[in-house]
């Protein structure tokens, strides 16, 4: 009994070990999906770190359970061995008087050691194979799915609810080399610079390279305006965080403002997106006038955008507040569709503003 069955033990505890991996790895490719599925159906992008934390949660709780419904014991073996090598109890007989002395126990239990040697390992056969195989087919089938979920059905969810809703699917907005460039040089000041301290120049990083991050999975032509908008507002935020720790000088917390209110004017500036009017509104009760900026009006001889006269083919001549929205709505699909540049679109607007000045002179 002991050499010649524990070499059969070890083998059913092998077998257990495995169905048990198995199990364990279809629980957790299982849990993976059933949570990769949602959230990319909803537009969530969780880090690969939760999902690796996911499958080892499944993993160890799908392999446990299996072991605590599978696990054996000496009496169970004893039986197995009977049963599947065809030696008519005489290993449970062996096993039930192991501990019993006289020259008829010895004899007997020398004989079913005898019988285990001369039986082969391998003539044990792995039990419940089939649900073992149909079990590692799923957790292969499902492990292959995760990368194609991954990769196929945020699109496929997108073309479903167009056609479901019966409106024109919003087109992608894409970033073009300048506005990457741009971007990626104010990230660079920002890192460079001096006049921010440490907490409010981690805060705006933080929120510039998410921002990057946003755009290069690809956003909408209507949703940049409201990814942009976010990040300024948390830019914001993480400033004002900055400015209220104790300590922080007021030149240091004036600096600290500057700086976030460089960052954001030049987020607008890269995206052609208008400023929101209550910060125009906030400058001109609150803060001195540039004169170099005719999108503000009055002071020294400065041009009010709205009241500035402007010739529409179809309405004749008007002021740039009566046609501002339906021009930007042209110039942001111009833009977007490639018809007109960046750089072009800014000539124009210098040559009309220079002539401008020049009739009003």
């Amino acid at each position: 009994m002991d050499g010649n069955f524990k070499k059969f033990k070890k083998r059913i505890l092998a077998e257990l070990l495995i169905k048990c991996a198995v199990i364990g790895l279809t629980a957790a490719m299982i849990v993976v999906i059933a949570v990769l599925l949602p959230c990319k159906l909803c537009g969530i992008n969780l880090l690969w770190v939760y999902y690796v934390l996911i499958a080892s949660g499944g993993f160890a709780l799908g392999g446990g359970i299996a072991f605590l419904l599978l696990r054996t014991n000496d009496k169970n073996i004893v039986k197995r061995l009977d049963a599947d090598l065809k030696l008519e109890e005489r290993v449970q007989t062996a096993y039930e008087y192991s501990g019993s002395t006289g020259e008829i126990y010895d004899m007997l239990r020398d004989d079913t050691s005898a019988a285990l040697g001369r039986a082969s390992v391998k003539a044990l056969p792995f039990k419940n194979i089939l649900a073992t195989v149909l079990c590692g087919v799923l957790a292969l089938s499902c492990t292959i799915a995760v990368p194609v979920i991954a990769a196929c059905v945020p699109a496929v969810f997108a073309q479903a609810q167009g056609n479901g809703d019966g409106e024109k699917e919003d087109p992608p907005r894409p970033v073009t080399d300048w506005e990457w460039e741009a971007l990626d040089e104010l990230i660079t000041y920002v890192e460079n610079s001096r006049k921010a301290d440490s907490y409010a120049k981690a805060g705006m990083l933080a929120e510039l390279k998410g921002l990057r991050n946003v755009l290069s999975e690809g956003v909408s032509q209507s949703g940049l305006g409201g990814f942009v908008r976010n990040t300024v507002s948390r830019i914001r935020n993480a400033v004002s965080d900055a400015n209220a720790r104790n300590g922080v000088t007021e030149e240091q917390q004036a600096l600290n403002s500057a700086e976030e209110k460089y960052v954001v004017e030049k987020l607008y500036e890269i995206f052609s997106l208008p400023k929101p009017d209550d910060e125009n509104s906030g400058n001109n009760q609150g803060e001195e006038e540039n004169p170099d900026q005719p999108s503000n009006p009055g002071g020294n001889g400065g041009v009010n955008m709205s009241d500035v006269p402007f010739f529409d083919p179809e309405k004749g001549y008007v002021t740039v507040g009566d046609v501002r929205d339906e021009y930007y709505e042209r110039i942001q699909q111009a833009l977007a569709e490639g018809t007109i540049s960046k750089e072009e679109w800014e000539y124009i607007m210098a040559t009309y503003f220079a002539d401008l000045s020049n009739k009003e002179e």
